[in-house]
């Protein structure tokens, strides 16, 4: 990782399925998360993304990019909108600074109704 280096994007596109899983996956069935009319009934478009599928797609542009030997040390983000069925997010972030060893990474999710996540990432990078 290099200061200034921009990390390859992703895109992944939400189905009531893929929350289905994740909910599954992590025990959160929240109606929010895993039934349409419930997510719109809370001012939601849709059903939407929680909290733990929003930081595993953050971890994953910050390993692709630091490679399976970094380490997140830290990983602060805030959900700044919804992340709904139906909607195709894009991953994405840039090295800011890289010193001692550990880089600082700005990353975010973009959707349909314009960027939904900001946040930073400490990275122990591989020796």
């Amino acid at each position: 990782m290099t200061a200034g280096e921009t990390l390859e994007p992703f895109v992944v596109a939400l189905t009531l399925q893929r929350l289905s899983m994740e909910a599954a996956a992590n025990r959160d069935f929240n109606p929010i998360h895993i039934e349409s009319e419930t997510g719109r009934a809370s001012g939601a478009p849709d059903a939407f993304a929680n909290t733990t599928l929003i930081e595993t797609l953050l971890e994953a542009v910050v390993r692709d990019g630091a490679g399976l030997g970094a380490h997140i040390a830290v990983l602060e983000f805030s959900m700044l909108g919804f992340n709904a069925v139906g909607d195709r997010l894009t991953v994405g972030g840039e090295v800011r600074e890289v010193a001692d060893g550990r880089a600082e990474v700005d990353v975010w999710i973009d959707g349909p109704r314009g960027r939904t996540v900001t946040g930073t990432a400490t990275v122990v990078l591989a020796a």
